[in-house]
């Protein structure tokens, strides 16, 4: 299963009431674990990019956050560790993970192409660290293009809570070169060892020489991997800006009546006027509460 073929699913599946989100999710996660390393890496070098044509805060958004969860589960499966899709409530980690005598919790992060602002509260490594209950490390993974490239307190917070950021980029350069799983511990533990400040270069350089050491590779070999992830990004963007223009087009199409009827619909004006008359009718039945 590819990544079009994926988002197909997804779809079908929110499109169908008779499925709960859990059974959503474990169907999504079901098809990522029984994919085969081929396909693994091709997911993993196009990951964490939300489509266009998934509505904010839609149930097709949410369940491909999940499916995002599920890649980093396989690839942490295919790097040796025992690693499992937590389905929780918010406040907990989606991916645990252990080898040997430690624990790692992890999460990961799919943004739109989009998205300017990389606010650092977008990341969560604050929550992340408060999640890993116990466990010894953790892991936030969101599509390497996504980090700040300059400065950002997240690199700050990485250090102090000992949260090691990586990309989907990252998890494929392990797996094509295959390093032992015992070796990878010294990748967990990157962040605490760089420097104290806000710097993206000084970050990354810490995780590029563990990530060389641990795979027996040059700068070389991981600048081609950046080199080759960049390369994907033009048609990346090609094809979301192909959704717009197309809905631009049907747009334009539209009848004026037809047009009134998509922006009402657009604006959710009439879920929000449902939601200010219940609110309504809940603060007149509690009026009782404030009264003598």
């Amino acid at each position: 299963m590819n990544l079009p073929k994926t988002i197909e699913t997804i779809e079908y599946l929110c499109g169908d009431a008779s499925f709960s989100f859990a059974e959503k999710c474990a169907a999504v996660a079901d098809a990522i674990a029984e994919i085969d390393t081929a396909s693994l890496l091709g997911h993993l070098d196009e990951a964490g990019l939300i489509p266009e044509r998934f509505d904010h805060d839609s149930t097709e958004e949410k369940l491909f956050a999940k499916y995002c969860d599920a890649l980093l589960t396989r690839a942490l499966g295919e790097l040796g560790l025992k690693a499992q899709l937590i389905e929780e409530r918010a406040d907990a980690a989606d991916v645990m993970a252990s080898y040997g005598n430690y624990k790692l919790v992890g999460d990961a992060k799919a943004f739109r192409l989009s998205r300017t602002a990389k606010n650092q509260k977008d990341f969560k490594v604050e929550a992340l660290n408060q999640w890993r209950k116990g466990a010894d490390y953790a892991c936030l993974v969101c599509p390497l293009y996504q980090y700040p490239a300059s400065s950002s307190q997240i690199y700050q917070q990485a250090r102090a809570y000992n949260v090691t950021l990586l990309s989907y980029t990252h998890l494929a350069f392990l797996i094509r070169h295959r390093p032992e799983p015992a070796s990878l511990q010294p990748l967990w533990e990157v962040a605490k060892a760089t420097p104290e400040g806000k710097s993206a270069t000084a970050y990354w350089s810490a995780v590029i020489q563990v990530l060389n050491k641990i795979t027996g590779t040059s700068t070389k070999d991981w600048d081609a991997a950046v080199e080759t992830a960049a390369a994907l990004l033009p048609r990346q963007a090609a094809e979301q800006i192909a959704f717009w223009e197309a809905q631009k087009a049907r747009i334009v199409e539209l009848s004026p009546d037809a047009a009134k009827l998509e922006l009402v619909a657009a604006l959710k004006i009439d879920s929000k006027i449902a939601v200010l008359k219940q609110s309504a009718a809940e603060i007149e039945a509690s009026k009782e509460t404030f009264e003598s």
